[in-house]
């Protein structure tokens, strides 16, 4: 039986992350929020499974970035080396964030339905906590790409 979780904190991460991944405005798509699952799919039949450098476990990442805007599909690595055609890089820095943790019976129902629930913004407004809106992550752990456990996470990175 589906027992569905969220919680949302304010966590410290001590070590940067670097992610890799296809950039959205590097695919030849439309830039519109239609094209993120797009992209998706271009990511997955692409190159999930054929991951160079990966952090074990795998844990795919989704990048807003939204001063550009840009929006990158991959994963975390431990070195960045020289990216293939259509990849861009990305360093989560050490600093303080905002994780939202949410389930989902299916992995549609956790990035439709489940993700579209989560508010924030408004967590943060009612807990006085200062949003920097340079950018937003993402990230899906193995567990939830393979369908064993449909939960995600994002961060949002706290204003200092």
């Amino acid at each position: 039986m589906f027992i569905e979780k969220t919680s949302t904190e304010v966590v410290t991460i001590d070590e940067e992350i670097k992610i890799v991944g296809v950039s959205l405005q590097k695919s030849g798509l439309p830039i519109t929020f239609d094209s993120l699952g797009k992209l998706w799919g271009v990511y997955g039949s692409l190159h999930r499974g054929k991951e160079k450098n990966a952090v074990t476990p795998i844990i795919e990442f989704a990048v807003a970035l939204n001063k550009i805007p840009d929006y990158i599909a991959g994963y975390a690595v431990t070195e960045i080396n020289e990216l293939d055609d259509g990849w861009l890089s990305f360093v989560l820095p050490k600093g303080t964030y905002i994780k939202n943790t949410f389930n989902a019976e299916t992995f549609e129902k956790l990035t439709g339905e489940a993700m579209g629930k989560t508010n924030v913004k408004k967590w943060a407004k009612d807990n006085g906590v200062k949003i920097n809106p340079e950018f937003t992550i993402e990230a899906y752990p193995v567990e939830s790409i393979e369908g064993t456990n449909f939960e995600m996470y994002t961060l949002t990175p706290v204003q200092e």
